[in-house]
């Protein structure tokens, strides 16, 4: 009953924000949120969900969700730093959709106000939208690019290989071979013995699994990178031109996010 109550609660949880804010003190300088900013956001990027583990030689940075320059605002304020990736960050630059485009929802998505579900839904080891938030999220920041699809099939391999260790093997120790007529008491404990050494190489292969993924992927070259740029960059301007007006805070105004 606890493992179907946490799961219950998990995908509960997926429903709504994922981040919820610590109480900070305000108007300090955004740099010196950085610990409470990792807490918080369980030390994942905002926007892919890679972790610091899994990030290997990619650096995590303060984003400003509106863009540095924005007058309208404190982009200092706490509730408007993200914690990402380096990767995320420069894509997202000073991105900050024109208000015409963001009530038709063309904007990024937050963890801390957004239910990841509402905006996204997963194929395989890619991620596709639901609403034009998760489009807009998805287009600007490439989130099927390559050490992305990559992260989430080593994902998915350790989950599968975990829960087969887990349920599996937990199972097997557990047997009571007393409960069992005499006649098959042997064929069973040949069939546990088997299954024993099924395991065995199991092991094996989540050590495999863990070697690779501590080769961190993530940097390797990915040889359609400029293929989908065009095809992100198209896609961007159609959705551009139903909504002029600036769509980046001026360089002049703004600096690093």
């Amino acid at each position: 009953m606890e493992a179907k109550d946490d799961n219950s609660s998990v995908v509960k949880s997926m429903h709504g924000p994922l981040v919820k804010r610590s109480e900070v003190t305000a108007g300090l300088a955004y740099s010196d949120y950085r610990n409470e900013l990792r807490y918080d956001f369980y030390y994942s990027c905002a926007y892919c969900t890679i972790t610091e583990y899994e990030a290997a030689g990619i650096r995590f940075t303060i984003d400003h969700y509106v863009p540095q320059g924005n007058t309208e605002i404190d982009v200092h304020a706490y509730e408007n730093l993200m914690y990402a990736c380096d990767e995320c960050n420069l894509r997202k630059g000073n991105r900050h959709p024109p208000a015409s485009a963001q009530e038709a929802g063309f904007r990024f998505f937050r963890p801390d106000k957004d239910a990841l579900l509402e905006h996204f839904s997963a194929s395989g080891v890619r991620v596709n939208h639901v609403t034009n938030t998760g489009y807009y999220t998805i287009q600007s920041l490439d989130l099927n690019r390559q050490s992305l699809r990559r992260l989430r099939e080593y994902r998915e391999r350790l989950a599968e290989t975990h829960e087969y260790v887990v349920a599996g093997i937990h199972a097997l120790r557990h047997v009571r071979i007393d409960r069992f007529p005499k006649h098959v008491r042997t064929q069973v404990l040949n069939a546990i013995k088997s299954a024993q050494e099924a395991a065995n190489e199991r092991e094996e292969e989540i050590e495999t699994t863990l070697r690779d993924f501590a080769r961190s992927p993530l940097l390797d070259r990915d040889p359609d990178a400029e293929t989908r740029a065009k095809e992100r960059t198209r896609e961007l301007d159609q959705m551009k031109a139903l909504h002029p007006g600036a769509w980046r805070t001026p360089r002049k105004a703004a600096n690093s996010a």
